[in-house]
């Protein structure tokens, strides 16, 4: 991806992003403010069409990951595809006899993988394409910064997102299961966390409530001369 030269930063750079960020929260701004522009770097993002035409394996070599599926991150699929593709591949390579056997053994590791792996390459290129082009911050009568078509759409369609596409979506994205499905390990994991949680986070709620919330000092303030280090 393309690398800013460091020695002559961008002018105006934090300026910029911090205009796309008008009407965020307070914390933002605060942390934006005490950026320099010569901490900002720009990193690109790539993916590629899937290779369904083409195996991922020659002979006895294969790749998996983003090495053969680069895909866009709105999803948070790159690593979990991998992760598929690992077991998938240990599950051929466990039925491997003998060096002659590992080239089919490849093959079909590239065939198990390929229709679901380009599906999620598919979600993920569709959802990059819609945050950047087609949707745009909400509608709030609250401020004035959604009044945009994109804006307007937003909001019409967040209910059918949330209520529609979304669920459909992390259906499709966690139904590699192999090992069998949880049951009810999901709403007991679930119901432990908020009978532990809750309480201390609605005291929370309620001292910020009672007492305002106090900004934390940015990463990039200075304590006694010293930059302050996470």
């Amino acid at each position: 991806g393309g690398v800013r030269d460091l020695g002559q930063p961008e002018q105006g750079l934090v300026d910029y992003i911090k205009s796309l960020h008008q009407g965020w929260s307070e914390e933002i701004h605060y942390v934006l403010d005490h950026t320099p522009d010569e901490a900002v770097e720009q990193r690109d993002l790539y993916d590629r069409p899937p290779e369904v035409l083409r195996s991922w394996s020659k002979g006895g070599v294969t790749l998996l990951g983003d090495a053969c599926h680069p895909m866009m991150p709105n999803l948070g699929q790159g690593g979990c595809q991998a992760i598929e593709d690992a077991f998938v591949l240990g599950e051929e390579l466990a039925q491997v006899q003998t060096t002659a056997d590992l080239p089919d053994a490849l093959q079909a590791y590239y065939r198990k993988r390929v229709l679901r792996v380009s599906a999620v390459q598919g979600l993920s290129r569709m959802a990059s394409d819609l945050i950047i082009n087609a949707f745009d911050t909400p509608w709030s009568p609250r401020d004035s910064l959604g009044t945009s078509i994109q804006s307007v759409a937003t909001t019409m369609l967040r209910p059918f997102l949330q209520y529609v596409i979304f669920p459909l979506q992390f259906l499709f994205l966690y139904s590699f299961f192999p090992t069998g499905g949880m049951g009810n390990l999901p709403k007991e994991l679930e119901k432990d966390w908020k009978q532990r949680h809750y309480a201390t986070s609605m005291a929370a709620f309620e001292k910020a409530q009672r007492e305002g919330q106090t900004v934390r000092p940015s990463f990039f303030s200075k304590d006694d001369g010293n930059q302050l280090a996470a």
